[in-house]
């Protein structure tokens, strides 16, 4: 009998699964990763006041970002672990929504701290995937405005955005693979909650704040050690 299409697909797999080294992590163990970390804003804004000059109508929106990712966890259980998701600072460009790809107006930088708790399936030969839910912090800093951009549009005026800092539910799915007893190669995926409130200042008065819910994908593919 020959195998056709998928099932040779499905064959190789389950081979090449088979063949790497059982990944079994165990109560007590360190397990850091880390590698290249994306965060994907899937944004939806509250738009500013109608009757401001410029923006009135509009909403913000945020571009993504790619920096150096680092999570620790820690094995409770042979099942059950403990992780803390940390990365370098992200910087974003703050966008008015105009339509299209709207107008670069700023930009913003955050820490996304994350604390979950997570299950651990069982291993797959060298696989060994797990689900993650807990908590995010979200600090935002560095909020700036383009006055070279802003500042003509609004008569000379001083104009600036500030975000409020964001605590929100997080979950994530991801795996790993065995490389040796102590490596592994990683791959993660979160979805995390931030809702921040962008507040708009001209001339140091605040004049507006909307409601932006930010709400990124965040993804990773990286290496991690078992110790």
């Amino acid at each position: 009998m020959k195998l056709r299409g998928q099932g040779k697909n499905a064959m190789a797999l389950v081979a090449l699964m088979a063949a790497g080294p059982a990944l079994a992590h165990e109560a007590g163990d360190f397990i850091v990763r880390f590698g290249a970390i994306q965060v994907d804003p899937d944004v939806s804004s509250e738009t500013f006041d109608s009757a401001l000059p410029v923006v009135g109508g509009l909403g913000v929106d945020v571009d993504d970002d790619t920096q150096l990712g680092l999570t620790f966890a820690y094995m409770v259980t042979d099942a059950i672990g403990v992780e803390l998701v940390g990365a370098t600072p992200f910087t974003h460009d703050i966008i008015l929504d105009t339509g299209g790809s709207g107008v670069v107006i700023g930009e913003t930088s955050h820490l996304p701290p994350t604390l979950l708790a997570q299950y651990y399936a069982p291993s797959v030969g060298p696989v060994r995937a797990y689900l993650g839910a807990g908590i995010n912090y979200t600090l935002f800093f560095d909020d700036s405005i383009d006055d070279a951009v802003v500042s003509p549009l609004l008569g000379g005026a001083d104009a600036d955005v500030k975000l409020s800092n964001s605590v929100g539910f997080a979950w994530e799915v991801g795996a790993d693979v065995a490389i040796n007893d102590n490596w592994l190669f990683n791959v993660s995926v979160w979805n995390i909650d931030i809702d921040t409130e962008a507040r708009l200042y001209v001339n140091d008065a605040r004049v507006d704040k909307i409601d932006v819910e930010i709400d990124p994908w965040v993804y990773m593919v990286g290496l991690g050690y078992r110790f």
